[in-house]
This record gives structure tokens, C-alpha cells and sequence, in this order.
């Protein structure tokens, strides 16, 4: 396993608009000499400043990386842990690929890494054929195909509801930080994180559930070779859920289960298996052989 990177400082940041009069808020990372670009979807509640570390290990094997805050989440504008429809995630998606194209060029192979709720993203993209971003492969993290945290029926029939007649109303996402990784310096980072939030509202339960059905029913229309880095130890996204719905891709799959991994497997104790495993993959699938 390789040393770990740490995290790197971006080569620039900046903001683009999105649909609906969003601004969203980028960082880029750009090695001297970029053979390929990785486009960084993160996670619900999240923000893209926590894949600095991502961002360097990819750089380090020559792959520019462009990460993005989406609407509602970091320095992006909108209302916290909100959207009307989940497509507007795939709006960001679209706006941040074309930011990343010209930043980088056109001329670059690029490849999506998502993380939970941003690998939810990238495969309702890659399953639509009327959203599929133009990318050679994709790497999921922790997808959020299903939610492992017991919800009481009578909580999400009321969350229907409410999406309907109070969409935007927030409720406590209840996420705990010793969910996501064992490494207790991780944990104390995104305690204190601002940027950082902890709800969710009604219209994005019910958004996120409609999509995790499109994945399942369209996951074979994804036509790009995937690897998939799903936590054994997951208390968030249900890894049985990802073991399920690999199986209906058509397209080449490379799957691990990492055995002990909580929800955050680029955050965990032994996070550098997991950076290897990514950056192994993208160089394979992108053939940028030394």
C-alpha cells in the first residue's frame, strides 16, 4: 500500500453558474503534465474542500482533477440539503464536466469519481442515455443505493407527505461522524468542518429514493467500464444494495468489498488501499501507462 499523500493545495478555485441561478464553487488541481481528468462528485452534507487528498493522489499519477461544491452544499448557493428534482444534481454535473473541459481541455480522457451520494449521481447520469456525460470510466465510492440506517415506516410515509405539501421543509439528517470513518483525526475535522451540514429536506428524501429505483432498473444501460470501492463496515449506504446492483451492469466491473471500512473509505485508517485500487483502475481503463 502507498504512503498516504495528505491533502494538497488547489492550482486554482473559482465559481461557475448553474441552472435555476445557482452558483456553484470549484477547485482544480493540475500536475505539470496531465494525461487524463477526473471529474470529483462528492457526498450528501458534504463539501468538496474534504477531497483535497483525493485530488493529490490522483495528481500524483498525472490526472488532473476538478472537484465542485453542489447546489446547497459548501460554498455553493441554494438552500442546505435541498432539491426540487434530483436531476438538478445532474444540472451541477453537466456544468462542472463542461468547467472541467475547459479548464483542462478537450483533448484529455476523463473519468467520474463519486462518493456516496455523488456515486448516486454519477450512476443516474451514466444510466440515462439522455444525461450520460461523456467520460471513458467511473469509480463509485460507498454508493448510496440504499440507506442501511433503519427508518421507521411511519417516518417515511410522512416525508411523502411532506415532500408534497412542504418540500423544502429540513429535518436532522442524523449522520454520526464515528459512522463515517475510524480514523479519529478524520472525525474531529469534520466536527468542527462549517462548511459541513446536517440536514436534509423532505423533497430530497423522496428525490434520492426515486433515483436509487432508476438506478436499479436502468443500471444496464451504463456502457463505461466502473470500479466499485464499497465499505464492508458501512453503516449509511447499504453495501448489500451495491451487491445487488453491480450484477445488472452489462459493462465491465471491477467490485470490492473493503472488509472493516466504514461509509468514507477515502477517509479511513487504511484509505491508501483504497487510493491504489482508484488510481490503478483509471490508469488501466485510460491506458496511461508510464
Amino acid at each position: 500500500m502507498s504512503a498516504l499523500p495528505g491533502p494538497m493545495t488547489p492550482t486554482q478555485t473559482l465559481t461557475f453558474p448553474s441552472t435555476g441561478g445557482i452558483t456553484l464553487y470549484g477547485e482544480w488541481f493540475a500536475p505539470a503534465s496531465p494525461r487524463a481528468l477526473a471529474i470529483v462528485v462528492h457526498g450528501y452534507a458534504e463539501h468538496c474542500g474534504r477531497y483535497r487528498e483525493v485530488a493529490h493522489a490522483l495528481v500524483k499519477a498525472g490526472i488532473a482533477v476538478f472537484t465542485f461544491d453542489q447546489r446547497g452544499h459548501g460554498k455553493a448557493t441554494g438552500k442546505r440539503g435541498h432539491v426540487d428534482r434530483f436531476t438538478e444534481y445532474l444540472d451541477d454535473l453537466d456544468r462542472a464536466i463542461a468547467k472541467a473541459r475547459e479548464l483542462g481541455g478537450d483533448q484529455l480522457p476523463r473519468v467520474l469519481v463519486g462518493h456516496s451520494n455523488g456515486s448516486l449521481i454519477s450512476l443516474r447520469a451514466l444510466s440515462d442515455p439522455a444525461r450520460r456525460p461523456d467520460v471513458k470510466c467511473a469509480v463509485v465510492s460507498s454508493p448510496f443505493l440504499a440507506l442501511k440506517l433503519k427508518v421507521p415506516a411511519v417516518k417515511k410515509i410522512a416525508a411523502k407527505v411532506l415532500s408534497r405539501i412542504v418540500p423544502t421543509l429540513a429535518l436532522a439528517n442524523e449522520l454520526r461522524v464515528e459512522d463515517l470513518t475510524h480514523d479519529t483525526q478524520k472525525q474531529d475535522e469534520r466536527k468542527v468542518d462549517t462548511l459541513c451540514h446536517g440536514v436534509a429536506t423532505a423533497r430530497w428524501f423522496t428525490e434520492a429514493g426515486a433515483a436509487q429505483e432508476y438506478v436499479y432498473e436502468h443500471a444496464s444501460s451504463i456502457s463505461v467500464p466502473t470500479i466499485w470501492l464499497v465499505a464492508g463496515d458501512d453503516p449509511i449506504a447499504d453495501p448489500a444494495r451495491s451487491g445487488v446492483v453491480h450484477k445488472r451492469l452489462r459493462a465491465p466491473v471491477t467490485y470490492h468489498e473493503l472488509a472493516g471500512f466504514r461509509h468514507e473509505v477515502f477517509n479511513e485508517i487504511e484509505r491508501g488501499r483504497a487510493f491504489d485500487l482508484m488510481t490503478a483502475f483509471v490508469t488501466n481503463e485510460l491506458k496511461l501507462a508510464a
